[in-house]
């Protein structure tokens, strides 16, 4: 098994019609809606803590093309099947 490097292209899934990303053992979402496209890859890096809450910045594109978002800690329950 290979480790990813910090800079690598992470993949983003949807749950309930919200995008998330797993980075570094957490799960990080958009307080509200996202122009973020889940089938293509993105770039992270990551921010200061706020208020106790792990934060990243969500890169998608290149150039005049490339669209930003601050997402923050989210706290998901899996339930069994």
């Amino acid at each position: 098994m290979s480790m990813k490097s910090s800079s690598a292209p992470r993949r983003v899934y949807a749950r309930n019609g919200s995008p998330l990303v797993c980075y570094g053992g957490l799960y990080f979402g958009p307080a509200r809606g996202s122009q973020i496209d889940c089938e293509r890859t993105v770039r992270i890096a990551v921010l200061p803590r706020s208020h106790g809450k792990a934060r990243i910045a969500v890169t998608q594109g290149l150039g005049d093309n490339a669209v930003t978002e601050n997402w923050s800690e989210q706290h998901i329950v899996f339930g069994s099947r």
